[in-house]
């Protein structure tokens, strides 16, 4: 499991939980929804492509709580 922040302007601080090929966004009231925005991602002609960076799942659970 790995998780990543978006950086891009339009979704700036996102966290997002990756297992394998699913991908979850942290909501504060619904918690981890299921979402398919990494594609956009981690394709390479995306105008978004590398906007986010990964963080270890301690630091995960600092964003959650900060939300």
């Amino acid at each position: 499991m790995s998780y990543y922040v978006l950086n891009d302007y339009e979704h700036r601080g996102t966290l997002i939980r990756s297992e394998g090929r699913k991908s979850f966004k942290y909501d504060k009231e619904r918690g981890w929804v299921r979402t398919g925005i990494m594609a956009q991602f981690r394709f390479p002609d995306s105008p978004v492509y590398d906007s986010y960076y990964e963080v270890t799942e301690e630091q995960a659970s600092k964003i959650m709580e900060q939300k």
